[in-house]
């Protein structure tokens, strides 16, 4: 994206579009002449790549949860003493997260398990839940946060990065196989998901780095129509349940860029793709495209109402340029 930008707006300095390399490039169609001036403005801060394992949680997260400072990473003591803690603690949880996994394809016991994940909140379960979905879901990173009654279903399609928050009650139905459905589910890195979140990832959703979803969003891929294109005359049902030639069912991909922010009810349509740095407005419906640093507001239908445009420049910027 930043390589993207930077050919629109050659005089762009380096701070103002310092991204990591493996930054996934924007579509150019969402590319306005608006939205690359406005990148010559922002500082974009490296972000650290996240961490990778088979393990559900790092070092640093089992040290950071042992000494009680999840939320301020800053003081966390890494003295040998605590180190060696931290490793045999972290040694006694790989045991159960593989006891964990196995039982996770036992039948009817992984159906315990699924509900005890959902019940409970004790650190145990928290534990339970995390290993319990990094053996049903296509991937899932680490130091990832799943919460109480988050609901997966068609866990296969869906993948989930490292250092995420999955918020309460959140739930994301990818579409399932069974139901002739080819959708999925993408979370990225650092992404939190709001309490109440819908995504139904049928039509595929995408939700790239450092996106943040508020309380009862909702994401659609698929959708049904009041209309049939082929015959606008006849009259068919909204209910999914009806019979097939009876309901029309519109599928189409969502893709979150990087830095996007969704507000608290907003809704989001299929086939629409939310530019890098965008801001939805709650109780926004979106049913279009949004280019890189739009602010887009409602109700009902989302349209633009201004840019994402930082209030003085960023001295992290003047820094790096001297």
């Amino acid at each position: 994206m930043a390589k993207s930008l930077r050919d629109l707006a050659p005089n762009v300095s380096e701070g103002a579009l310092h991204r990591r390399a493996e930054q996934i490039p924007l579509q150019s169609a969402t590319i306005t002449p608006e939205s690359a001036e406005i990148a010559q403005s922002w500082f974009i801060p490296t972000i650290p790549k996240p961490r990778k394992g088979w393990l559900v949680y790092s070092l640093d997260f089992v040290l950071a949860t042992l000494q009680g400072s999840v939320a301020e990473p800053e003081k966390v003591k890494r003295t040998p003493a605590w180190v060696t803690i931290g490793h045999v603690v972290r040694f006694l949880m790989g045991i159960l997260q593989v006891f964990i996994m196995t039982l996770a394809w036992v039948p009817i016991v992984n159906w315990l398990l699924e509900i005890a994940a959902r019940v409970f909140t004790q650190c145990l379960w928290i534990l339970l839940r995390s290993c319990y979905w990094k053996a049903r879901l296509r991937s899932l990173g680490v130091d990832t946060i799943i919460d109480q009654g988050v609901e997966i279903w068609g866990p296969a399609s869906v993948s989930i990065g490292s250092e995420c928050h999955i918020d309460t009650n959140v739930r994301l139905a990818a579409g399932e196989r069974r139901h002739r459905q080819h959708g999925s589910i993408s979370i990225g890195n650092f992404v939190h998901l709001g309490p109440g979140v819908h995504i139904a990832g049928r039509g595929t959703v995408v939700i790239q780095d450092n996106v943040g979803v508020s309380a009862l969003a909702h994401l659609y891929s698929a959708t049904n129509t009041i209309e049939f294109p082929n015959d606008p005359g006849m009259l068919i049902s909204m209910s999914h349940r009806a019979p097939i030639k009876h309901q029309h069912v519109v599928e189409g991909p969502i893709v979150v860029e990087e830095y996007a922010f969704i507000g608290m009810m907003a809704r989001i349509m299929p086939n629409v793709r939310i530019g890098y740095g965008a801001v939805i407005h709650g109780a926004t419906e979106l049913t279009k495209d949004v280019p890189p640093f739009a602010n887009i507001g409602g109700p009902p239908r989302g349209r633009q109402i201004g840019w994402r445009k930082p209030r003085r420049p960023s001295f992290q910027e003047h820094r790096l340029m001297n």
